[in-house]
């Protein structure tokens, strides 16, 4: 979860999405045995709260992750 700071998300290097506080990343490698379709780099200096993935209600997760678009 983003706290503070922007972050851009990249696919092939290319910026397909910037993003900012209250914005959820991860939860589809958390879903997808650790497989990655982007790259998330820090804009600015960025606060972060970090859940383990098995702290979290696996339907949970999936429930964010329908919500995002795919990158990739």
């Amino acid at each position: 979860l983003v706290l503070d700071g922007m972050l851009s998300v990249e696919v092939d290097s290319d910026v397909v999405a910037e993003l900012g506080p209250g914005a959820i990343v991860g939860e589809r490698a958390s879903l997808e045995a650790g497989v990655r379709t982007s790259t998330v780099r820090a804009l600015t200096p960025v606060k972060v709260a970090s859940v383990p993935s098995e702290a979290l209600p696996t339907e949970d997760l999936r429930e964010v992750a329908a919500t995002h678009r795919r990158e990739g």
